[in-house]
């Protein structure tokens, strides 16, 4: 298979490029930077806010599947940034894939869109596929409208829809582990008694691979793992792993004031993602099924790294 990656130097995608290119996959990288694209990819320069430069590369690389990451981030504050790039980014990265197809999107390339369940708070309940979420952010919205242009958009699709995702790289080991590490107590938002549902970044990986292999269009899956877990014991379970004592508790209100809204939102939250569908239909067998063996990697892997 040959694959175009969108976001191919993010957190997801870096692992994702690994996986594809370890399976004997041709892997393009949509990249700012060529220097920024994974090791093993072919480096495609472009940007999604040009729809004529992504038009080029499409025709040029013909791929047989688009797996499209790229996406500014929850905690982004300016929204407008947010609706361009996560929304009108969308737009112009399908338009590009369509023009490829000389007027029949059924015959173009595969598109794999990487989504969220991560959109608001549903007070705890499970999260299905075939029931509404909970929207309540910019960023939710955002990427509701992607999945609204995926679907109708006529190319054979899929869309994965994460949990909250962690492993040795992205937030998870950039912000929430040296947090921990630092002197005084790590802060939880609230009484962190909110359900969390969390997945590997492997398992991730591994769910993308199988939605860009599987022949059905128009299917979304979410992708959580087994055990559902509070957002406090989640961190209070990182703390263990690395040896520091656990999380203290701030309220809310005061969190708001100094990280903003969008950060907050999705760390109070409190939802449970099923993914018995992506097990049913796409045999998706995560290696992380609770976070205890996922925390425990990802430490001793970071740990191993320096």
């Amino acid at each position: 298979m040959r694959a175009l990656v969108t976001g191919a130097s993010g957190f997801i995608g870096g692992v994702l490029c690994g996986r594809l290119f370890a399976e004997g996959h041709q892997v393009d990288a949509l990249v700012r930077r060529a220097a920024s694209a994974p090791q093993g990819t072919n480096a495609l320069q472009g940007d999604l806010g040009d729809e004529a430069r992504l038009t080029e590369l499409i025709a040029a690389a013909r791929p047989d599947c688009v797996l499209h990451l790229a996406a500014e981030i929850a905690s982004q504050r300016d929204v407008g940034r947010l609706i361009d790039v996560n929304v009108g980014g969308t737009r112009r990265l399908l338009a590009a894939c369509v023009a490829a197809t000389a007027g029949d999107p059924s015959s173009g390339p595969r598109f794999v869109f990487a989504s969220t369940v991560v959109t608001g708070d549903a007070h705890g309940a499970v999260l299905r596929e075939d029931e509404p979420l909970p929207v309540q952010t910019a960023y939710g919205r955002a990427k509701q409208e992607g999945e609204r242009l995926v679907l109708s958009s006529g190319l054979p699709c899929a869309i994965i829809r994460p949990s909250h995702v962690y492993g040795p790289g992205g937030w998870y080991a950039q912000e929430m582990l040296p947090r921990l590490r630092q002197p005084g107590r790590f802060a939880v938002i609230g009484s962190g008694a909110n359900m969390w549902d969390v997945v590997h970044v492997d398992d991730v990986a591994g769910a993308l691979m199988l939605a860009a292999a599987d022949p059905r269009s128009g299917e979304i899956y979410h992708v959580a793992d087994d055990e559902p877990i509070t957002f406090y014991d989640f961190m209070a379970l990182s703390a263990s792993e690395l040896g520091t004592g656990p999380p203290r508790r701030i309220p809310a209100a005061l969190a708001r004031l100094v990280a903003g809204a969008p950060a907050v939102e999705a760390l109070v939250r409190s939802a449970r993602s099923s993914n018995t569908k992506i097990r049913r239909d796409l045999g998706w067998q995560p290696r992380f099924p609770g976070s205890s063996a996922g925390v425990r990697d990802t430490v001793g892997a970071l740990a191993a790294a320096h």
